[in-house]
């Protein structure tokens, strides 16, 4: 039989932290928990004794009134191998929730992946998060398209297969950005998001710094009109097989045209092209952080299916 052992880090330099048993989520790699919060987390891994690799992985970070996974990312959370036994996963949850009591945390909060990452996952994660106490805080819907062979245009509704042959017939051009200027990217999502009642919804200098740091998994995409760029989106690598377009924003004045179509539908080929099963949009949320029914709908009449993204705490 198998032995692990569960280990307790804090602030472990880069090359302490072990290695994952599979490609996992980029916002639970190293690299980006470390720039979190200034650095400053704890680490518990569940240590595959023969492989001596992590099978279960989790980074809590210390605010004044609790401790929360993730400080400054869409999710965090407990990420975990299929195949960790049962038991394991049991004793790797209580451990977790020592390890944030002895921190000195009241609260424990964990923000879960979207369960079309890994449904399989997710699913036996909610039961035993719900079995050891955690209470469930908030459910959003997140929206995503499943990438196959099929053109995009074909799966959308025949409203917006009108704005897609309007955006080309106006000679709109899709490109993926390859090399792009961080602050002009961050000063047209900051006046486009502006005129529309948006703000931020990152720091403007973190953003730029991810986009310095990280321009492999921060891919940038715009729709351009000749010289004007019309739309723009700041995407994520999240892991080799998904891309959450995280930070998209068009000009009011390209309203129109709407091309957010046509920008989603250059990913979904983009996607296709790498080899990207899944193609995540989003919660859809307005300037309170309340669900906002109108870009629902404007999700789903672009073919995309709703999946869960949760929210637990529990009181230590």
């Amino acid at each position: 039989m198998i032995n692990y052992t569960i280990q307790r880090q804090q602030n472990p330099p880069y090359h302490a932290i072990p290695d994952f048993c599979q490609q996992g989520f980029f916002f639970n790699e190293g690299d980006h928990l470390q720039q979190q919060s200034n650095g400053a987390f704890h680490l518990l891994t569940a240590l595959n004794q023969s492989t001596r690799q992590a099978e279960a992985r989790c980074a809590f970070f210390l605010q004044p009134h609790r401790a929360v996974s993730p400080a400054a990312a869409p999710f965090g959370s407990i990420e975990f191998a299929d195949s960790l036994p049962d038991p394991i996963l049991d004793e790797f949850l209580r451990s977790l929730t020592e390890a944030a009591q002895s921190a000195g945390a009241p609260t424990l909060r964990l923000v879960n992946y979207p369960h079309c990452y890994a449904p399989k996952q997710a699913d036996r994660l909610t039961d035993k998060l719900i079995e050891q106490g955690y209470q469930l805080v908030a459910a959003d819907q997140n929206f995503f398209l499943s990438v196959a062979n099929h053109s995009f245009e074909s799966s959308i509704a025949p409203s917006q297969r009108r704005r897609l042959r309007k955006c080309r017939q106006a000679g709109f051009q899709f490109e993926h950005w390859q090399r792009p200027n961080p602050q002009e990217v961050v000063t047209f999502l900051q006046e486009t998001r502006q005129q529309q009642g948006y703000l931020l919804t990152i720091c403007p200098d973190r953003l730029v710094s991810l986009l310095q740091e990280f321009p492999e998994q921060f891919p940038v995409f715009v729709v351009s009109d000749g010289d004007i760029r019309a739309a723009l989106t700041v995407a994520v690598r999240v892991r080799a097989d998904i891309l959450y377009n995280f930070m998209p924003a068009s000009r009011p004045d390209y309203h129109r045209f709407s091309p957010m179509v046509m920008l989603t539908d250059g990913l979904f080929g983009y996607c296709q092209r790498q080899r990207i099963r899944l193609l995540d949009l989003g919660v859809s949320l307005d300037a309170n952080r309340q669900p906002k029914p109108s870009l629902m709908r404007f999700k789903q009449k672009l073919g995309a299916q709703s999946s869960p993204k949760l929210v637990f705490e529990k009181a230590l």
